[in-house]
């Protein structure tokens, strides 16, 4: 792969509360020319600044990586998100942050993927509609690794940390997510689902489920820390049923440490033809409440 430096003169100043609003245009301008001119298969290696970029429109292969303290967000509404990647587009992204999505329809995401695969390493997603919003390919495959969901959510219940719509899997490796806003920390519709080694903290979000799964699947949600807020918008941690539609193929929840402030704690709602397997959880009850288990 070839790849594309970007050296920004005022990727300094761009930081600095001083910084003018010409200084941050031009670095802003530059970013989203290293993206949407890279060919085919590059990397595009962003300096350290932060950038209003708007929404950048991703129609080739590209993997983005940024050195330092790279934040990307928008002071103006996006139609869909920070970065589009559009049908048939494979993205990976690693080191940066994506802040402040809004969007006229309440669902701005960090990253809102349309296309085929999508790998994030070591991101921050804070204070937007959706974190991730993935709407591609029912072939796609999702991967989240070490990378953190702090405060998404407008607040209505339709928007989450992270929300996959289609896809053959969503695989969530040691990331952190708190305080989402009524929604979901994660809603998968994926064909497979698996998270492992992550924390799930509603904080002071009043988040719904921690893990929403609507269309079945095989899911594996192992080694986790999940802590449920007294206000949580929904009882149960957990949701696996076929309201979407999908088939329950197997459903496994293994050595997660569980602490619940709900009164009406349950662990797990399950709506779906299937026996979960149920071993070797750490059960914390601090509501009033008896946290049920199914």
């Amino acid at each position: 792969m070839m790849r594309i430096l970007i050296f920004l003169i005022f990727a300094v100043a761009a930081c600095a509360p001083s910084a003018s609003s010409a200084s941050t245009a031009i670095d802003a301008q530059g970013v989203k020319r290293a993206i949407t001119t890279a060919r085919d298969g590059e990397i595009v290696t962003i300096a350290a600044g932060r950038y209003d970029i708007g929404e950048v429109k991703i129609r080739r292969n590209l993997t983005l990586i940024g050195t330092g303290e790279v934040v990307l967000f928008s002071s103006a509404l996006v139609e869909k998100g920070l970065l589009n990647s559009l049908p048939g587009v494979s993205l990976r992204v690693e080191n940066i942050t994506f802040k402040g999505a809004r969007s006229t329809d309440r669902n701005g995401a960090g990253i809102r993927h349309d296309g085929e695969h999508l790998t994030v390493i070591g991101s921050v997603f804070e204070d937007n509609e959706n974190g991730i919003l993935a709407t591609g390919a029912a072939t796609g495959h999702i991967t989240v690794y070490g990378s953190s969901f702090i405060n998404n959510g407008y607040g209505d219940g339709y928007s989450h940390g992270i929300y996959v719509s289609s896809g053959a899997s969503l695989e969530i490796i040691a990331a952190k997510f708190s305080g989402t806003r009524i929604g979901h920390h994660i809603k998968s519709l994926a064909a497979r689902t698996d998270i492992r080694f992550s924390t799930l903290d509603d904080a002071g979000g009043r988040s719904s489920y921690a893990v929403d799964v609507s269309k079945g699947g095989d899911v594996t949600i192992r080694d986790n820390t999940i802590i449920q807020a007294s206000d949580g918008d929904n009882a149960a941690i957990i949701n696996y049923d076929l309201s979407r539609g999908g088939k329950a193929t197997r459903l496994a929840i293994i050595n997660n440490h569980i602490i619940n402030h709900h009164p009406n704690g349950v662990l797990l709602r399950n709506a779906a033809p299937i026996s979960p397997e149920l071993t070797g959880n750490t059960l914390i009850n601090e509501g009033r409440g008896k946290l049920a288990t199914p």
